[in-house]
């Protein structure tokens, strides 16, 4: 994990530098905690299609089924675009951080 932590901190900065060329800064915290919140929904939303995709995989591993090597493609797409919604929390996070000086 360190061996990718500081570029997981570029990618937050970088994730929040875009989000706040499109969106003003949170106005209140409830429209901050908001924003967060549905965040991590998307979340639980990956990790729950990711967790569906590894039994598919698992399923086939037990089988010796070829197609295994497929669905760990997906597995390996699924859990990209779970990091991706990961970082956009800890960008969110900050913003919110960054709202509060602001007011």
């Amino acid at each position: 994990m360190d061996a990718v932590r500081a570029d997981v901190e570029k990618l937050v900065e970088k994730e929040l530098k875009s989000a706040n060329q499109k969106f003003p800064m949170f106005r209140s915290d409830h429209e901050g905690a908001a924003v967060i919140f549905e965040e991590i929904e998307e979340c639980k939303q990956e990790m729950e299609n990711l967790e569906i995709q590894f039994e598919a995989l698992w399923s086939r591993v037990k089988s010796d089924n070829k197609m295994s090597v497929i669905i760990s493609g997906r597995l390996k797409l699924m859990a990209i675009n779970l990091a991706c919604e990961v970082i956009q929390v800890a960008a969110m996070s900050q913003k919110f951080i960054d709202s509060q000086k602001e007011r």
